[in-house]
């Protein structure tokens, strides 16, 4: 039961962080604020969405190498669609598929230095836990 509890955490943890980042890469690149809601709501749609077509090409596919390829590959484009269709300007209409593909990158590119700099960090202090109970 806490196992599903820690996920669902985990989940809307995951969820507000994708919103806000997502508002923030709308903001610099497409040029507009969208609501978070609209933000949390595309997050919340492409984790789920990109774990089903992640689990369902490794089912098909077997894990490896070129099946980690083609989902990070699938996974952009389908993060790319689902910001396309749920993120719009305040006027309406939607920002372009190439707009989407870019806030995708530069999202994907904050995301990966934030887990970079949060494994060093929280890293070096799981290092240094486990060397003072060596001692």
């Amino acid at each position: 039961m806490d196992g599903i509890l820690y996920q669902a955490i985990a989940l809307v943890i995951g969820v507000v962080i994708g919103g806000a980042l997502i508002m923030l890469c709308t903001k610099m690149v497409a040029g507009f604020t969208p609501s978070f809601m609209n933000s949390a709501l595309a997050a919340l749609g492409v984790s789920i969405a990109g774990g089903v077509v992640a689990y369902l090409l490794q089912m098909v596919l077997g894990p490896g190498g070129l099946t980690g390829l083609l989902c990070l590959v699938i996974v952009f484009l389908l993060y790319a669609a689902i910001i396309n269709a749920v993120v719009k300007p305040a006027g309406g209409g939607q920002m372009g598929f190439g707009k989407a593909a870019l806030v995708t990158l530069l999202v994907i590119i904050i995301e990966i230095v934030l887990f970079v700099v949060l494994f060093f960090v929280f890293g070096a202090a799981l290092l240094a836990m486990l060397g003072a109970g060596i001692h």
